[in-house]
C-alpha cells in the first residue's frame, strides 16, 4: 500500500503541475485583451481589512503571552517568550542577527551558520531599535502586527482588483484561518515576505514601476523565493505586451529586475563575509542536509518516514511528514483547479514557488512555506465564489486545523 501511494501522490502532483503550467503558458502567450484590467487608483477602503488583521494578530499574540506566563514564573515578558518559544525555532536566530549581525565569530552560538537566514528582517529590527533600548525578543513579536496588517490589506487589494470585494474578504478570512497562520504572528519572516510580495504585484498592476522595483529588492532580501517574483513580473509584461502589441517601458524592466537585484544583494553579503557568493548553500547542506531537489522525491521520502515513525515517533510522523504530504498535495491540486480563474502570472509564480520550496531535501517546514504563498488563498476564494455553504464548510475545516496546529505549536511539538 505504501509503495502505491509513493507512486500515486507524486503522479497526481506532476499532473497538476503540468496542467497549471500549460494554462499559464497558453494564457500568457495568447492573452485576451478584454481580460486585462484598466482601472487605476487605490483599491476600495482598506480600514476594515486592516482592523480585522490587527484584531486577529492581537488575539493570537495574546494567546502566546498568556500561555508563556502560565508555564512558569518569569521576570520579564522577553524571558517568558524566549523560554517558551524562541529557543527551538528560527525566531532566536533572527533576534541574534538583529543584535550581533553576521560574521564568522561566536558572539552567539553558531553565528557563522546564520548566513543561511536572509538579512531584511534582522535589519528591520535593528533599524527600529538603533540604541538597543528595547527588548529585541518583544520587539520581534510586536512588529508582526503592522507587518501582517500590511500583508492582509495587500492581499485584499489584489483580490478586490482582480475579482470583487466579497471575494477579497473571503481570501482574507481564508488566510487568517489557514493552519500555519500562527507563523504570521510569531517572530518570523512570513508576514514581512507576504506583505512585500502582494504590494509588489499590486504596484506592477498599477504601473508604479519605481515602487515595484524597491519592493522587489526588499522581497529578494527577505527570502529566497522573493527572487521568483521576477518571473511573475516577466509573465505579466509578456502577457500585456502581446495583448497591446507594444514593448514594456524601461521602467517596467527595472521593476521586473528588482527581485533579482535583492537576491544579488544577499549573494554579495555571502561574498563579503565568507569570500564565496553561495556559502549559505554549503552550510545548508553540511548542517541540515538541504539543497534543491524534486517535490516528487519529497513526497516519497516523507511517506516512507511517516510509515517508519508512526509507532515510535508519532509526533514527528504527524507534524513533519504527514503535514508536508498534505500541504504539497493540496497546494498543487488547488492551483490546478484554479488554473482557469487565476491570473496567469499568479499561477506561474505559485507553481514556481512550490517547485522550489517543496523540492528542498529534508523539508521540515512545508506548512510555513505554503502559508506565505499569496495565490493559494486567492485561488481558493475564487473557486468558492457563489458557494456560501462550501465557503462556510471550508472556513470551518481550516479553522479547526488551525486550532490543532496552534495547540501543537504551543505544546512544543516538532513544528518548525
Amino acid at each position: 500500500m505504501l509503495e502505491f501511494f509513493r507512486i500515486l501522490l507524486p503522479a497526481v502532483c506532476v499532473v497538476c503541475f503540468l496542467w497549471g503550467a500549460w494554462h499559464c503558458a497558453v494564457r500568457t502567450l495568447f492573452p485576451a485583451a478584454a481580460a486585462l484590467h484598466e482601472e487605476g487608483g487605490f483599491p476600495l477602503r482598506l480600514g476594515r481589512p486592516a482592523l480585522f488583521c490587527l484584531l486577529a494578530g492581537l488575539a493570537v499574540q495574546g494567546l502566546f503571552v498568556a500561555w508563556c506566563y502560565a508555564q512558569g514564573s518569569y521576570a520579564t515578558l522577553g524571558q517568558a517568550l524566549e523560554a517558551q518559544f524562541y529557543g527551538n525555532t528560527d525566531a532566536r536566530h533572527y533576534i541574534d542577527l538583529a543584535q550581533y549581525g553576521y560574521g564568522a565569530g561566536e558572539e552567539f552560538p553558531e553565528q557563522y551558520l546564520m548566513i543561511v537566514f536572509f538579512p531584511l528582517f534582522p535589519w528591520l529590527l535593528r533599524l527600529l531599535n538603533p540604541f538597543g533600548w528595547l527588548d529585541y525578543r518583544v520587539l520581534a513579536l510586536v512588529v508582526q502586527l503592522p507587518l501582517f496588517c500590511a500583508a492582509g490589506t495587500g492581499l485584499f487589494a489584489l483580490v478586490c482588483r482582480q475579482y470583487d470585494r466579497r471575494t477579497a474578504w473571503r481570501a482574507l478570512v481564508l488566510l487568517v484561518v489557514s493552519p500555519a497562520s500562527v507563523f504570521f504572528f510569531a517572530p518570523m519572516t512570513e508576514s514581512l515576505f507576504l506583505a512585500l510580495c502582494v504590494w509588489y504585484v499590486w504596484c506592477l498592476q498599477q504601473k508604479y514601476w519605481r515602487r515595484a522595483a524597491l519592493l522587489g529588492v526588499l522581497a529578494g532580501l527577505t527570502r529566497a523565493p522573493g527572487g521568483l517574483l521576477m518571473g511573475l513580473a516577466l509573465l505579466m509584461l509578456i502577457q500585456e505586451g502581446r495583448a497591446r502589441h507594444k514593448a514594456p517601458p524601461l521602467a517596467a524592466v527595472a521593476a521586473m529586475l528588482g527581485p533579482a537585484a535583492g537576491l544579488g544583494g544577499y549573494f554579495a553579503l555571502n561574498q563579503g563575509i565568507y569570500g564565496r557568493w553561495n556559502q549559505y548553500s554549503v552550510y545548508q547542506w553540511e548542517h541540515w542536509n538541504q539543497k534543491l531537489g524534486l517535490f516528487t522525491d519529497t513526497l516519497r521520502y516523507h511517506l516512507s518516514y511517516l510509515a517508519q515513525w508512526w509507532s515510535g515517533n508519532r509526533a514527528v510522523a504527524v507534524w513533519v511528514c504527514l503535514t508536508a504530504v498534505v500541504c504539497i498535495l493540496l497546494a498543487f491540486v488547488l492551483l490546478a483547479a484554479a488554473a482557469r480563474v487565476l491570473p496567469a502570472s499568479w499561477l506561474g509564480y505559485g507553481l514556481a514557488y512550490l517547485l522550489v520550496t517543496m523540492g528542498a531535501t529534508w523539508l521540515l517546514s512545508a506548512p510555513r512555506y505554503t502559508v506565505a504563498l499569496f495565490c493559494l488563498p486567492a485561488a481558493l476564494a475564487a473557486l468558492l465564489r457563489g458557494h456560501r455553504r462550501w465557503t462556510l464548510c471550508t472556513v470551518g475545516a481550516l479553522a479547526a486545523c488551525s486550532v490543532a496546529y496552534t495547540v501543537a505549536y504551543l505544546g512544543h511539538q516538532p513544528i518548525y
